[in-house]
């Protein structure tokens, strides 16, 4: 029996209400995912209306198979190569190994080469060893690294400011005290070897 055929098109705000389906597969699948769908539903609405993020949507058959939302900008701030990125590419479990990131990913390319840009990035959660292998035997490299920190752990942690540096010195001059004192002593208890 032969296998539905792929499709890839533009998502739209009609679609909303699939990709809702889709991202909620995405948030079972991946837990780091935190946003709770209302919101996502209400910022996707407003992102797509306003062309802020454009989003592939793929289906197998008739079945809603994945999507890859995308953004332009520049990949550094300051630089000036802007093309797309992909900010999260999600295939249904169940329909994967089928070619539908593959799908998904030539389409995000013909949109990349339609804006006149060379290259193409890819967020990537920091767990994801599965995703981040794909992407790696497609030839996708790293090249920043984004940390993210919540305010209060942040400012709890800047609270203890000159502090904290201070302790951190004094921890290591006492090592390096200590040692030395060792070494010294170590050299007192030395057996003199007969000739």
């Amino acid at each position: 029996m032969a296998r539905p055929a792929l499709e890839v098109r533009d998502a739209g705000t009609a679609d909303v209400d699939v990709l809702m389906e889709l991202y909620a597969s995405a948030r079972f699948d991946q837990a780091q995912l935190r946003a709770s769908v209302e919101n996502v539903r209400a910022r996707l609405v407003r992102s797509l209306a306003s062309g802020e993020v454009r989003v592939l949507l793929a289906f197998c058959g008739a079945e809603p198979a994945g999507y890859a939302l995308l953004t332009t900008s520049p990949l550094l701030p300051l630089g000036n190569c802007a093309g797309p990125s992909i900010e999260h590419l999600h295939v249904v479990p169940g329909l994967r190994r089928r070619g539908v990131g593959r799908a998904l990913l030539r389409r995000a390319v013909h949109v990349a080469e339609s804006e006149g840009a060379d290259q193409i990035a890819c967020t990537v959660l920091p767990g994801d060893r599965d995703y981040t292998r794909y992407l790696a035997r497609l030839g996708f490299a790293p090249v920043v690294v984004r940390r993210a920190v919540s305010l209060s752990v942040l400012r709890r942690r800047l609270s203890d400011g000159p502090a904290a540096a201070v302790h951190t010195t004094d921890v290591v001059a006492r090592r390096r005290s200590l040692r030395a004192r060792l070494a010294r002593a170590g050299e007192g208890l030395k057996v003199p070897t007969a000739s």
